[in-house]
């Protein structure tokens, strides 16, 4: 009996040495796991020496190819913003890991030079909510499409590794249209974005989050109501960026614009690198044409921002050259011919 007991003792002795084993084994595999997963951005732009970043869309000229303007746009540029083709947010990592990532963002972006801000957009530009085709009605509270929403963020950061990662745009538009509350309420936007920004944090640390908001609500020509910057957590945002049109207000001259226009803004979230992702002037004879356009290109990034101590990162202008003959936005006429403003942009650039 003595020698069967001893034998059962030591039965129990190997298997409690193995469930150790086993344990220590699933620990290092979950360790190695996490590891692994961690991402590091393709992307390690050095500030330049005028102290923030400079971008634009490269639309072409007439006549002019892809390459051409992407080329062109990096002589004085650092970053493109990308929206895929454009793609609902559900389709974004494909695009990105598949050609059209690979011609646009990895050889004419990043094979120039330059870097990308990937725009993850849950909204349309009617204000209504993007999903995939399966889920019909969905809402903001909806935990599918909330599901649908945070995976296709972690998709994005693992296919194209961005170092700046934008989970909507003028987000605060949304806000004016459904207010707080109720299934499409923004609180329930705030909620998933501060939890996707943790999310994007665990595999890629150092990615930069954010969201944009529009400085101007510029399809009733007023400013927008910035109050809700305050439902936003400080610590989980990385970039204050805003959208900017403020020739859109009835303005003719840039010098129209109060010295605190940007820096009313930036109180909101004080301390924060601050950035825009598209600001611009028109060149029209009604804004004050090409002289009021190069006028706001030094003023936007002297009389009200850095003059004001605001800590401007993201300097980006919506696209290189006109889109059409009755476009006024681009720095650049569609036939190729250089307005003034792009004269002082490459001033101010610096290269």
């Amino acid at each position: 009996m003595k020698k069967i007991r001893k034998l059962e003792i030591a039965a129990l002795c190997v298997l409690l040495i193995a469930g150790i084993l086993l344990i220590g084994s699933s620990a290092r595999n979950e360790a190695t796991s996490t590891e692994t997963e961690t991402l590091f951005p393709l992307d390690a732009p050095q500030l330049p020496s005028r102290g923030f970043f400079m971008g634009v869309l490269p639309t072409t000229a007439r006549g002019q190819t892809f390459e051409e303007a992407y080329a062109q746009a990096a002589r004085y540029s650092e970053f493109v913003p990308v929206w895929g083709k454009p793609t609902p947010f559900y389709d974004l990592a494909a695009d990105l890991s598949g050609s059209w990532g690979q011609n646009f963002v990895q050889q004419l972006i990043r094979g120039n030079g330059m870097f990308p801000i990937i725009n993850l957009s849950f909204m349309s530009a009617e204000l209504t909510l993007v999903a995939p085709p399966e889920m019909k009605n969905a809402t903001l509270d909806d935990p599918e499409w909330r599901a649908a929403y945070k995976q296709a963020a972690l998709d994005v950061v693992r296919s194209s590794r961005p170092r700046y990662l934008s989970l909507g745009n003028e987000v605060n538009r949304w806000y004016e249209k459904y207010g707080e509350e109720g299934p499409n309420g923004f609180l329930n936007y705030v909620s998933l974005y501060e939890e996707i920004y943790d999310a994007v944090k665990l595999i890629s640390p150092e990615t930069n989050v954010f969201c944009v908001f529009a400085r101007e609500i510029v399809s009733q020509n007023r400013e927008a109501n910035l109050e809700i910057l305050h439902l936003f957590n400080p610590d989980k945002m990385d970039l204050l960026v805003f959208t900017s049109y403020p020739y859109a207000l009835g303005k003719r001259d840039p010098s129209m614009i109060p010295d605190d226009y940007y820096s009313r803004a930036a109180a909101y979230l004080p301390g924060k690198p601050f950035g825009f992702s598209e600001i611009a002037w028109a060149s029209l004879d009604a804004t004050g044409g090409e002289r009021a356009q190069a006028d706001f290109l030094v003023q936007a990034t002297g009389r009200l921002t850095r003059e004001r101590g605001m800590d401007l990162h993201l300097f980006g202008w919506p696209w290189l050259h006109d889109l059409s003959e009755d476009d006024a936005v681009g720095l650049i006429r569609i036939d190729g011919t250089e307005k003034l403003g792009y004269a002082v942009w490459k001033s101010i650039s610096g290269k």
